[in-house]
């Protein structure tokens, strides 16, 4: 729970994120101040010479957070789903809220939404979906930094990875002759029934299969025998192979968070998809 008095970074909502530069804020309590809330997320965020702050607040609170600097980046409401929807953005470093890509990455979803829409081929004789447990690890990582120079979280550990798992978080896998080539995972949030569908990544040459489609269906599939989620993910804004994914699925596109993680070599805009 959060403590709005000061010692902010001891919440478990609140991150310090020093890999992508950011104060990550996942919620807060409720009648929390967002005016003096506010004012003790930048002095944190300031000390520990971060860049931006990335919180999901409550719609009723959002005209005063905009009041102290913040800015709209996107939101997740579906349905009646209206707890921590709206994410929102602070730009301690002016220039990290900043991208020179936005008419390229808008033109991604124009034409992201208005292709047809092909039906995907039979999977090719040798390769297999399935659900992995921990015993995947190391290859989760391994797939993971072969395909990204860089990435948001520390992949390139095993350990992680396995504390993902025990975490509660699920990942599916391809595999072609018992060798993974492809994966994606969903990571259940159940204090406020959200899901983030998230790391899909394929081996360059297995590309062409539709195989991130097929395990986000798998995995989507898992995330409902445990419960009702609001479905998101953060697509990379400049991957038109990525965001025609989530389209295809079912998604919608509700914003975007500029320069909000480090992936692939540098800071990137983020699209955010939710069904």
């Amino acid at each position: 729970m959060l403590n709005t008095r000061g010692e902010v970074s001891s919440s478990s909502l609140i991150s310090v994120d020093e890999r992508n530069k950011r104060l990550v804020v996942n919620g807060y309590t409720q009648g929390t101040k967002p005016s003096l809330f506010s004012r003790e997320l930048i002095d944190l965020a300031i000390t520990k010479e971060l860049e931006k702050i990335w919180l999901w607040a409550l719609p009723r609170d959002v005209p005063e957070f905009l009041r102290c600097g913040f800015h709209i980046e996107g939101n997740i409401f579906c349905y009646n789903y209206e707890e921590f929807a709206v994410s929102l953005a602070y730009y301690v470093f002016k220039a990290r809220g900043l991208s020179d890509k936005i008419q390229t990455e808008n033109d991604i979803v124009y034409t992201v939404r208005t292709e047809p829409i092909k039906q995907s081929q039979s999977l090719p004789i040798g390769m297999e979906l399935k659900i992995l447990d921990e015993t995947f690890a190391r290859q989760i990582s391994q797939v993971l930094t072969k395909v990204f120079v860089s990435y948001p979280s520390p992949v390139e550990s095993s350990q992680y990875i396995r504390s993902l798992m025990h975490n509660g978080n699920i990942f599916a896998g391809a595999f072609s002759q018992e060798k993974l080539i492809g994966l994606a995972a969903a990571y259940p949030d159940y204090l406020f029934n959200r899901c983030e569908m998230t790391d899909c990544a394929t081996i360059a040459e297995y590309r062409g299969h539709s195989l991130s489609e097929r395990l986000l269906g798998i995995l989507e599939d898992e995330v409902q025998k445990q419960g009702s989620f609001i479905l998101y993910t953060l697509a990379r804004a400049q991957s038109y192979g990525m965001n025609r994914v989530f389209y295809k699925l079912g998604y919608r596109y509700q914003g975007r968070l500029i320069n909000n993680c480090h992936i692939a070599g540098s800071f990137e805009d983020m699209n955010l998809w939710v069904r």
